[in-house]
């Protein structure tokens, strides 16, 4: 069962990754919107959650991002109607650090095909050079780059391939590098696949504020963003 959103109730809304640099800025994010949604967490440890972020949480749940049925019973106790996927490793570069992305979306994938989670829509965070995408920077900066994030991007490209059954309910964002730099306050720039963007970094805070627009929005597309010059 999910929530109704009927006669203008708020969306219910699960934050996977809820403890990273990303999913604090997105819960942030989340708790200024105007139509003032209901959040909720899946976290392996409810500790590393700050204590005045434990506020603005409805329901926290303990359980792991790369198991179905702990995905399916934060689903349930939470009513929802979004997911909101933000997992990663830090900066963990290696090859045997960064599965996680793939771990996830698999077990996010196989409980959404469920008939009772029909529904349930996405907003995932992935990243520029993942899938059909390319990090475009000049002198060949771009390719050394690619080699560098080489494990991380295939973990999101791994991702978003495991969540095509569910494409057309998800809006896949893959923002440039992320920095800690504050909200420029402005739109961000999006380009197309094949697009060099104009610049190489978006704030995490950017990336959050258009999380929180696009849980509302109409799902099955793919955003390349970055912050404008």
């Amino acid at each position: 069962m999910t929530a109704s959103i009927a006669n203008n109730s708020p969306l219910s809304v699960l934050l996977i990754g809820a403890t990273g640099g990303i999913g604090v800025q997105i819960l942030h994010q989340l708790s200024e919107h105007a139509s003032k949604p209901i959040i909720h967490a899946l976290v392996r440890d409810p500790s590393k959650i700050a204590p005045e972020d434990k506020k603005l949480y409805e329901t926290i749940v303990k359980g792991n991002a790369r198991d179905a049925n702990d995905i399916q019973r934060a689903i349930d106790k939470s009513q929802v109607n979004v997911i909101v996927i933000a997992v990663g490793n830090g900066d963990n570069l290696s090859k045997n650090g960064n599965d996680i992305r793939f771990a996830n979306a698999k077990a996010v994938s196989a409980v959404l095909n469920q008939p009772q989670y029909q529904s349930i829509r996405l907003v995932v965070v992935s990243s520029n050079g993942a899938g059909p995408t390319k990090i475009k920077v000049g002198m060949g900066i771009g390719k050394a780059i690619a080699y560098h994030l080489r494990y991380v991007l295939r973990d999101h490209t791994n991702q978003e391939e495991a969540l095509q059954p569910v494409k057309n309910r998800a809006v896949i964002l893959r923002p440039t590098a992320l920095t800690d730099k504050p909200s420029k306050g402005a739109k961000p720039f999006y380009f197309g696949d094949k697009e060099k963007p104009p610049t190489i970094n978006i704030s995490r805070a950017d990336v959050a504020a258009v999380v929180a627009e696009e849980i509302y929005s109409t799902s099955g597309k793919t955003i390349n963003l970055t912050n404008a010059k």
